[in-house]
């Protein structure tokens, strides 16, 4: 399912009864990823696009109204809201001007995904890093796997933002960590496990700029900082020496 399907099923449970929850965050999060999308095609000649982009403003009032009736409550049953039919013929040309691009997660991605988080618990135990830190990226991946188990709903768009988020956060790790051995392992789970998960050419930077990839910039790093080990333990035993033969 595609973030306009999802935004138009959940607008279209104004007079439907379901045995369905949506989250707002996971609404606003799909109508975001609607907007970008319609935005970026009819910028670039699509007159699809360019027709639905007129009604985005109004689909953005329709979700809000419908937080508003639903008590302002995270998670609703149903919208509440009529939808307009050029809201509704704008998400059903969102749905299939989104349903043309690949498919972002096919299944192999998502068994590499779920696959790296059941090893991420093992890794956080096996490395030295602030526990505030460890917490937040075990937090980021339960996201994740509860974007997976609920894949068939939501699609891709809020497993790629799950996703995205784990992925940075395990990149400022690896680049923050001042214990040498705590970064090689980063880096070899960054290299072997998350690696694999990423679509073709896709490497989140996080904090890491100039066009260097994470993977170069840590391998790089991690050079330096062993040499910098090795040349402070080099002068701390020459300034031992001196001031034994002294």
């Amino acid at each position: 399912m595609n973030a306009a399907k999802f935004v138009k099923n959940f607008l279209l449970t104004a007079n439907e009864e379901k045995n369905v929850t949506f989250s707002i965050a996971d609404v606003s999060g799909a109508m975001s990823v609607v907007e970008q999308t319609i935005r970026v095609m009819a910028e670039a000649g699509n007159e699809d696009a360019q027709l639905a982009s007129t009604c985005l403003e109004s689909i953005w009032l329709d979700i809000w109204a419908a937080y508003e009736r639903g008590g302002k409550s995270r998670e609703m049953h149903r919208s509440n809201v009529s939808l307009s039919i050029q809201d509704r013929m704008a998400l059903r040309t969102a749905e299939r001007l989104l349903d043309q691009g690949p498919e972002q997660y096919p299944r192999q991605r998502r068994d590499d995904i779920r696959s790296m988080i059941d090893e991420l618990p093992s890794l956080l135990n096996d490395i030295t890093l602030p526990q505030g830190l460890k917490e937040y990226i075990a937090r980021l991946a339960r996201e994740v796997r509860i974007a997976l188990d609920e894949y068939d709903l939501t699609g891709d768009f809020k497993l790629d933002i799950a996703f995205a988020r784990l992925q940075t956060s395990l990149n400022v790790a690896a680049t923050v960590s001042k214990d040498a051995e705590s970064q090689g392992k980063l880096v070899g789970f960054l290299k072997t496990k998350v690696c694999p998960c990423l679509a073709a050419g896709a490497l989140a930077l996080g904090a890491v700029a100039d066009g260097a990839t994470v993977l170069d910039y840590l391998g790089v790093h991690s050079q330096i900082a062993s040499s910098q080990q090795a040349s402070n333990t080099s002068h701390e035993q020459s300034a031992n020496d001196t001031s034994q033969e002294q």
